[in-house]
């Protein structure tokens, strides 16, 4: 994923719940928090969340934490489906 223009946490945060059909309860409660403390990072009153607490939000919306908290890099389910790739062109050469 490239980072759109003016992109932020926040931004990224809300286009993702909504993109994925979740609401703030649903992400709040997947995560551990309040709903108040993911509108509070979606609004960015909050600037970022902490270590732990980004690792799951991003776990739950099914991102890279990097892409969630800088807007760099790829979607889990990107990554993990380059690495069946990987595995896929490795196991035909054992066998080719």
């Amino acid at each position: 994923m490239k980072p759109r223009d003016n992109d932020t946490l926040a931004t990224r945060l809300r286009r993702l719940r909504n993109e994925r059909g979740l609401g703030v309860p649903d992400v709040a409660s997947s995560v551990g928090v309040s709903p108040g403390a993911i509108r509070q990072l979606e609004s960015g009153q909050t600037k970022s969340p902490g270590f732990a607490l980004g690792l799951r939000i991003a776990g739950c919306l099914n991102v890279d934490p990097w892409y969630l908290a800088l807007g760099e890099g790829a979607s889990l389910s990107d990554r993990l489906a380059l690495i069946e790739r990987r595995l896929d062109a490795l196991e035909k050469r054992r066998s080719g």
